[in-house]
């Protein structure tokens, strides 16, 4: 599956790290599953991939991957109700597998749940009388166990991310995170349109202690029901800086094309807008591979 791009974004291309694919098995249709994401990647001479599921971890699934193909594939852990939530014992597991990210509640958000029309093919599995998870107490602290999940992510050198909670959850949980010791905090898709950060906002969670803000095409596709355009995703993240942004996919749907592609197409329309090869480079190789520790 060689693909057909020029030969610029075919070197940066190489080298690049998705962080965030959806893989099968899931209990949405996915394109590709664990084994041929990593052949995929590896025959573009990507340097590595992490997969995702809303609802299991799948740092094990990442080390029989990465045994079949010799690719290297990690995994993570969404803290939705399928794992028990805010749950230091799943959170435990996971980091022992392997598990790079901690995802904050993603589907089982509150907030999620709330704007869930925004990605509506997600929305059946979410049920309509859930109530949703809410990571901060009523006097606006975080919720206790969140301290012991922040002491396993800071002992095995993983990450948190902030999922699909909102801008004002997401804001006490990283300051919190970052005065606490967590060295690696991602904001998850703060463009997209059920999170709609704005970059006084980008700014100020940054200034509160996130590393990087993880910025995917994905928003600007038909899988989402509000896709923004690719103008603001670009135009967002020119007014941070690559020096605090991640790029990333969040690709596997069946209705968008294959991660590795959509990567490029990233890449791709990137330079398209104005982004040099250094900063696209930062964004897809050096800071994704900081944040795996590789």
């Amino acid at each position: 599956m060689r693909l057909r791009f020029n030969k610029q974004v075919l070197d940066l291309l190489s080298g690049a790290i998705d962080i965030h694919i959806h893989s099968a098995p899931d209990i949405y249709p996915r394109i590709l599953n664990d084994l041929e994401l990593a052949f995929h990647a590896q025959e573009m001479e990507m340097q590595a991939i992490l997969i995702k599921n809303h609802f299991t971890e799948t740092a094990g699934r990442a080390q029989l991957a990465t045994h079949a193909t010799g690719f290297p594939v990690f995994g993570g852990i969404a803290l939705n109700f399928s794992v028990g939530g805010l749950n230091p014992h799943a959170v435990r597991t996971a980091l022992k597998l392997g598990a790079k990210t901690v995802w904050l509640p993603t589907l089982h958000s509150r907030e999620f749940v709330a704007n869930k029309s925004h990605v509506a093919n997600l929305a059946g599995e979410i049920g309509e009388d859930l109530q949703g998870i809410y990571v901060l107490n009523d006097d606006g602290s975080i919720k206790r166990e969140l301290y012991a999940i922040f002491d396993l992510i800071i002992e095995h050198d993983s990450s948190l991310a902030t999922g699909h909670i909102s801008i004002d959850e997401a804001k006490v949980v990283v300051r919190e995170a970052a005065s606490h010791g967590v060295k690696k905090i991602i904001v998850t898709h703060p463009l997209a349109s059920f999170v709609n950060y704005s970059v006084k906002d980008m700014k100020e969670i940054l200034d509160s202690g996130a590393t990087w803000l993880e910025h995917v095409f994905n928003d600007t596709t038909r899988q989402v029901g509000h896709p923004i355009t690719r103008e603001a995703l670009f135009s967002g993240i020119k007014a941070i800086g690559a020096e605090h942004c991640i790029i990333s996919t969040d690709s596997g749907q069946w209705l968008n094309p294959v991660p590795a592609q959509q990567m490029g197409i990233y890449i791709q329309d990137m330079i398209a807008f104005g982004f040099s090869g250094k900063d696209i480079r930062k964004m897809a190789t050096h800071n994704p591979a900081k944040m795996l520790g590789l």
